[in-house]
């Protein structure tokens, strides 16, 4: 066994996208872990530099590329994507498939085997990232080489954070290609029945806290499905992810509990011990005891909360962005749409009276590369050409996402829109189409003309710009942290234990928030606070 996996440490972590709750464990042969987070993209044309491969095919040994991916893994190997993919690039890969809810228990037992992939899976943390950095697992890499060899993508990612390089950064070492999420700037809103809405004699949306309570009453008490029984309840909330738990209402105190902010003495202040978070327990503790929550919330996931808002069990989910209402194509709004809902929303307006959405922000975890690819150019550069192809090269990135055009899909000649078939048999992911092979397949923003319908866009601006909606979001984003990994697991647990126990009334927000504080501080939160301080100023005289 390899001895930098003596001793492997890992964390769970849950996050898109986009700050989870986190535990660790220490594998030697095994570890106990699970998952989070959702994938990027890139740009346009390829230069010299990203086309180079495919001419020495024929001539010259393939490069094997090993695949460790937890997102969308395709149904079998040498499938139609990869052997496309293989041919142009003059390689051979190796797929290590994982379920997204699993990946990190198979993860550990192969690096424990002694076994690295060249590519990681997308799901991994920061704090993956600097515990294997610490143990030699996974390689850095030269920002200029990344530049050279993916110029397209590198074109795209700074179009949208052009300060994404930072992410990468541990040790004065790159690690990783850089990535970020657009839609990780869209912000959390909630989503509201509109029937039962216009059944309470709201003709809009409501836009104050108060309006909202009032809102949540009538949702309950005011028989809104019009079955003449008392049994709605108002508000459903996703407590699977704590990180996305009534986001839209901490929102309205200008808080993301799951982040840091700036406090008012111009330090990193942790919104999860801020009054502001107190003031947003103590308002969902009321309306809790009220009636207003779905008691279920503690174990619900967004599948669940569909099943309930399209059959009118809940009238309220306040953890969705305005596409996932869209009628025919929302995760939210289709089945409600079926079954003759829709939904309206519109962020509430804090007592400054702007109007607050948290969000994850466009930062993710870079994609990560093991480390004998350090020492291997002809790989690494490879690596690089493939992953620029497929992020930002029309072809590149329609073949990764949607197949073989002509049999999985067509673009609609009015719309520009890539349609999958509408056969099973045909479908993208039966040529292995997904995000698996494309990592970075949601960063380049011009690819929004084949996956993005008007409508969507025309929601975005409804909601968001004409609202002039402020996003709240991490203050440093993510960062390699050296204190996180040493103390994040536990002070995750204190955090969502104690915000479950505070909302449905086991634990009050006076004292007991108090005593949760002192805890959070002292089992590491205040270390983690003081080096988030050092960043942040560290940053502002650059």
């Amino acid at each position: 066994m390899d001895a930098r996996l003596n001793k492997l440490a890992f964390k769970t972590g849950g996050t898109n996208t986009m700050g989870q709750s986190k535990k660790y464990a220490i594998a030697t042969t095994a570890v106990l872990l699970s998952a989070s987070l959702m994938a990027g993209c890139g740009g346009e044309k390829n230069s010299a530099a990203s086309q180079a491969p495919g001419s020495t095919a024929g001539t010259e040994k393939p490069i094997e590329i090993v695949i460790a991916n937890n997102y969308n893994a395709p149904e079998t190997d040498d499938n139609y994507v990869q052997k496309k993919l293989e041919e142009k690039f003059n390689i051979k890969i190796k797929n290590i498939k994982y379920e997204r809810s699993s990946w990190r228990e198979k993860f550990s037992v192969l690096l424990a085997s002694g076994e690295i992939p060249d590519l990681f899976p997308v799901d991994v943390t920061i704090t993956d990232m600097v515990q294997w950095a610490d143990q030699g697992i996974i390689a850095p890499i030269s920002v200029d080489e990344i530049k050279k060899y993916m110029p397209n993508y590198v074109k795209a990612l700074e179009s949208v954070d052009n300060t994404a390089w930072e992410i990468g950064l541990y040790k004065n070492q790159n690690y990783g290609i850089p990535r970020v999420y657009p839609g990780g700037l869209d912000g959390f809103l909630p989503a509201i029945n509109e029937q039962w809405l216009q059944k309470i004699g709201y003709t809009t949306p409501p836009k104050t806290l108060t309006e909202f309570e009032d809102v949540l009453n009538k949702f309950v008490n005011n028989d809104p499905d019009g079955n003449g029984k008392k049994d709605t309840y108002a508000l459903g909330g996703r407590g699977k992810l704590t990180n996305q738990l009534f986001p839209s209402i901490f929102a309205a105190h200008k808080v993301a509990p799951y982040q840091f902010k700036l406090g008012a003495d111009g330090k990193a202040e942790y919104g999860g011990v801020s009054e502001e978070a107190r003031a947003t327990l103590k308002l969902l503790a009321k309306w809790y005891k009220a009636g207003y929550i779905d008691p279920e919330f503690i174990t619900s996931d967004n599948n669940e909360n569909n099943v309930k808002i399209a059959n009118q069990k809940i009238g309220v989910m306040d953890n969705v962005k305005p596409g996932d209402t869209y009628q025919t194509g929302g995760y939210v709004g289709k089945p409600a749409f079926e079954k003759g809902l829709s939904y309206v929303s519109s962020p509430l307006v804090a007592t400054d009276g702007n109007r607050y959405a948290v969000a994850y922000g466009a930062r993710q975890e870079p994609i990560l590369l093991g480390a004998q690819v350090a020492k291997d150019e002809a790989k690494r550069i490879k690596i690089m050409q493939l992953l620029d192809y497929v992020s930002t090269n029309d072809e590149g990135w329609l073949l990764t996402q949607y197949g073989e055009p002509g049999v999985n899909y067509d673009i609609d000649a009015a719309t520009g829109l890539a349609i999958g078939s509408t056969d099973p048999n045909k479908a993208g992911t039966k040529a292995g189409a997904s995000g698996y092979y494309n990592m970075l397949g949601g960063i380049d923003m011009a690819k929004k003309k084949y996956n993005t319908r008007k409508e969507i866009l025309d929601l975005n601006k409804k909601y968001y710009t004409d609202l002039n909606v402020k996003l709240i979001t991490d203050l440093i984003g993510p960062t390699a942290l050296t204190s996180k990994p040493k103390y994040w697991t536990n002070l995750q647990t204190l955090q969502d234990s104690y915000f479950i126990k505070a909302i449905t009334g086991e634990a009050n927000t006076d004292g007991d928030f108090d005593t949760y504080k002192a805890n959070w501080l002292k089992s590491g939160g205040q270390e983690v606070t003081n080096e988030v301080t050092k960043v942040y100023e560290e940053r502002k005289k650059k």
